[in-house]
């Protein structure tokens, strides 16, 4: 498998394929192709539809290196956004190559190569890496803003101040999300320092608006920071501090709907939609949560147009934040017969650009969000569809969505290889490739269980998803707590939001630290990682084999959940490597392998097990 000339066939839209893959209108670029040096090729052309008309552009061999033939076009840049694909001529067929990879027959334009003239891809987010933090449990920078026991009443539950950091997460049964453990702000702040060592570049912080609960996303004022978190000063030293230190912030909201205690509630306003009986309806059927109906030109003024409306407020001084991540925002503005989130999405994300052009726009969304990933609208979900239930359906769990429903609850099946890539390349192959570089891949998070808390997850098996985050294209997101294994259970929300450890990291959670160490200094010291090309090499039963390559730089990840070790061959030829370099890889595991007479490579991989290795 993978060793005929076609498997050699390589392109993208990254700067080592694209000489400017954010030009203006007008401009000229060259795009280019590589192959194995052999390959039985007559010419290779591009197709691109200027004005919607076909149109060819002939690509010549411009470079030849490490067994590998480059040819490169020129590609007119006339509109906004412009498409292409390459046909690749033999003396018996044509071959169309687009991201979605090599067919016999001319495909649609589904899978072109897309380049954005009127894109300004933020150009903090190469490199970077993000840390998720739910601020109620990270760290107490100022016990006197506690929330005390029995302060306020909430929906007939009180309010309670666990008596201590290590007391156990309350369920909901127990607590209402009205336990409190004193997480603030000011201890955010306090914990830079160690943020910024563990190679941490940007903050993503749950929700910090004025709520009562402990997760904020029922928010009562969208105007002020709670004062139990320390108030807007606490917010404005935070946001001074993380700039300082070259690092970003993005904060959490939901315009999706508010608390049933928000002041546009008590003031009567016209802001929601309502139940047949008049009532407020509510959220996913909660009505402490009702829904906005963004029908009304005063809700959209004081949200997002005003220059003084929430998201605009703290986009400007004295906070500057970075960007926004917008919770449930696959059903924002969307209600029945009433269905506006196209034409309120583009508002939003023009009205954030207005103020901060390099503001990061993140949407929850957990499947298919292709159409707000054109270069318009948001920069990137939460990419659970394309890494996400991905990467931890393989490592042995079910999938997110299939195991929340009861019919699929008895059906336990295994990812295939095969299946990790087809998935991958369903969600990538249909975005430019400058929206790609930016996917926020996470495998944890603040509403699914902790990876490492199942019993059926080892280290070795959690060890993969870190792995992972270096091979998919995108940005790591570290969910607070996992680099040093923080406690928890799977049943509940409740226990995926468990105070962070500081002062009692475990054996394991050491070990864990050192992996996120690795895994963040990969990031930041190579730009494969962050800048380059992806391509599979292998994918047979439970093992994966994923080449990241950026000019010089070939890095080769391995992924297995075979349940005994096995010898594979690698065809490294097809990146341009021949062996991996050294005895050990990047993370100090033994590389038992050798080279085959054809100039592949024969690799014995651990069970369950991983290895990211630089190559030669």
């Amino acid at each position: 498998m993978y060793n005929n000339w076609l498997d050699s066939i390589y392109s993208d839209t990254s700067e080592a394929f694209v000489s400017d893959n954010t030009p203006d209108i007008g401009d000229i670029i060259d795009v280019t192709i590589r192959m194995y040096k052999d390959a039985p090729v007559k010419r290779v052309l591009v197709r691109a539809v200027p004005n919607g008309a076909e149109n060819y552009y002939k690509a010549a061999i411009t470079k030849e290196e490490k067994g590998l033939v480059y040819y490169t076009a020129k590609l007119p840049i006339n509109e906004y956004r412009v498409q292409y694909q390459f046909d690749i001529v033999t003396d018996t067929n044509i071959y169309f190559y687009t991201q979605m990879g090599i067919t016999t027959y001319i495909p649609d334009q589904t899978y072109d190569f897309i380049i954005l003239s009127d894109y300004r891809q933020p150009d903090w987010v190469k490199g970077a890496v993000f840390y998720q933090i739910f601020p109620e449990r990270f760290c107490n920078g100022n016990p006197k803003i506690n929330v005390r026991s029995g302060e306020y009443e909430y929906r007939g539950n009180k309010s309670i101040e666990m008596e201590s950091w290590y007391d156990r997460p309350l369920s909901w049964e127990e607590g209402h999300s009205l336990d409190f453990f004193g997480g603030d702000l000011e201890g955010v702040t306090k914990k830079l320092d160690y943020l910024e060592e563990l190679g941490v570049t940007a903050l993503y912080l749950n929700p910090i608006f004025s709520a009562y609960s402990n997760h904020k996303y029922d928010c009562i004022d969208y105007f002020h920071v709670d004062e139990h978190f320390g108030g807007d000063e606490a917010l404005e030293r935070l946001c001074k501090e993380v700039h300082k230190r070259g690092m970003k912030i993005i904060l959490d909201i939901s315009i999706n709907h508010t608390g049933i205690e928000n002041i546009w509630v008590k003031k009567g306003k016209p802001f929601y939609f309502k139940n047949a009986d008049g009532s407020l309806k509510g959220w996913f059927g909660i009505d402490t949560l009702p829904i906005l109906d963004y029908r009304n030109g005063e809700l959209r003024r004081l949200v997002y147009k005003d220059e003084d409306s929430a998201l605009k407020k703290w986009l400007k001084e004295p906070y500057c934040i970075d960007g926004w991540r917008f919770d449930v925002a696959d059903v924002f503005a969307r209600n029945d017969r009433v269905q506006l989130a196209d034409e309120v999405w583009q508002e939003v994300c023009d009205a954030i650009r207005e103020v901060n052009p390099d503001a990061f726009i993140i949407g929850e969304d957990w499947g298919d969000c292709a159409k707000f990933l054109q270069g318009h609208l948001w920069n990137t979900p939460m990419n659970y569809f394309g890494f996400g239930r991905i990467i931890r359906h393989f490592v042995g769990l079910s999938d997110l969505f299939l195991e929340r429903h009861e019919e699929f609850a008895d059906v336990k099946y295994k990812l295939t290889a095969k299946d990790v890539a087809a998935r991958y390349n369903e969600h990538y192959a249909k975005i430019p490739g400058v929206i790609a570089d930016c996917q926020m891949n996470l495998f944890d998070s603040h509403d699914i269980a902790r990876l490492h808390n199942y019993d059926e997850i080892s280290f070795d098996r959690w060890k993969i998803a870190v792995t992972a985050q270096l091979l998919w294209t995108g940005i790591p997101c570290i969910y607070y707590g996992d680099e040093v294994a923080i406690d928890g259970y799977t049943d509940h929300d409740s226990g995926f939001r468990y105070p962070m450890p500081w002062d009692r990291i475990t054996d394991e959670g050491k070990r864990h630290l050192n992996t996120i160490h690795i895994m963040t200094g990969l990031r930041k010291n190579y730009d494969a990682f962050s800048r380059g090309g992806r391509k599979v090499i292998y994918d047979d039963g439970y093992i994966i084999a994923i080449a990241r390559f950026f000019k010089d730089e070939v890095f080769l990840g391995v992924l297995s959940m075979e349940e005994e070790d096995k010898e594979i061959t690698l065809p490294l030829k097809l990146v341009g490597a021949s062996a991996p370099e050294g005895e050990r890889d990047m993370f100090g595991i033994s590389i038992k392998g050798r080279a085959a007479e054809n100039g592949d490579y024969i690799l014995s991989v651990p069970a369950e097990g991983s290895l990211l290795m630089k190559c030669l």
